[in-house]
């Protein structure tokens, strides 16, 4: 019988699915992910217990290695960071940022207008070490904070790079309801998007910690944001990033996914 009809079989295919997942909770499982949840709280019940994001090991890499460099898929957001910088805009909103690292890389590739706020909305634990490194690297625009300042929704640019789809109790169609004047332009990039329907699964992101996290469908995520007023501008695809779900092969994609939205006039 070939290898592949038999990987169909009912039983051999209850097999493998079992190993991917005991692959999934281990260190090889790193950067996979794994279930197919309708909540946060159903996915934090299959999960073992964790720090999750709270862990000393990401502040050390934010500060010693993402601080320092950029990637291929940061240059449709350096692009249109310009863009925006020549139309006025001088805040920005950046949605888990970590301590500012993308403030710090972007830096030597844009020239930042005089006075730039750069305003970084974080968990708690990322919080000090990045006003730490502020004060000793003399970032004075950097600020940090994890509640939602109204001033700071009010901010000319968002930004969120790889945080949106780990928000369990804010989405951005609500956080634009609430900002008093909504921000001119929207930068997202490394977004889970998908064909399917939504849904939330869980990453294992290292150090013992493991997430849940949405998947979005891709277009009730944009409608959802057209919805506010907002014209999509750009996308692109995110190769660097794919969603590899060990023991769930129906939910895999390729790439991730960048948006570019613009206030409409």
């Amino acid at each position: 019988m070939p290898l592949a009809t038999l990987k169909r079989l009912p039983l051999i295919r209850s097999l493998l699915r079992k190993r991917a997942i005991r692959k999934y909770f281990t260190q090889r499982g790193t950067g996979y992910h794994s279930g197919h949840f309708s909540t946060f709280a159903q996915a934090r019940s299959w999960l073992p217990p964790s720090p999750e994001f709270s862990h000393d090991q990401f502040t050390d890499e934010y500060v010693h290695q993402r601080s320092h460099r950029i990637w291929p898929f940061d240059y449709p957001v350096l692009f249109w960071l310009r863009q925006a910088f020549e139309d006025g805009s001088t805040t920005i909103l950046d949605i888990g940022g970590s301590i500012g690292n993308q403030f710090y890389a972007y830096q030597h590739y844009l020239t930042y207008p005089p006075g730039l706020e750069w305003r970084v909305h974080e968990l708690p634990a990322f919080i000090q070490e990045g006003r730490d490194l502020a004060a000793a690297r003399e970032a004075h625009g950097l600020h940090f904070s994890d509640e939602w300042p109204a001033n700071w929704l009010s901010s000319d640019i968002w930004i969120a790079a790889g945080a949106m789809e780990f928000m369990e109790t804010e989405n951005l169609p609500a956080l634009l309801a609430r900002a008093d004047r909504k921000p001119r332009h929207i930068l997202l990039n490394k977004l889970p998007l998908t064909e399917a329907s939504a849904f939330v699964s869980t990453q294992n992101i290292g150090f013992g910690s493991y997430v849940p996290h949405h998947v979005f469908n891709r277009q009730a995520f944009i409608s959802a944001i057209e919805g506010h007023g907002y014209e999509k501008i750009d996308a692109w695809d995110v190769p660097e990033r794919t969603f590899m779900s060990l023991g769930f092969a129906a939910d895999c994609f390729d790439n991730y996914s960048g948006l570019y939205f613009r206030l409409k006039d």
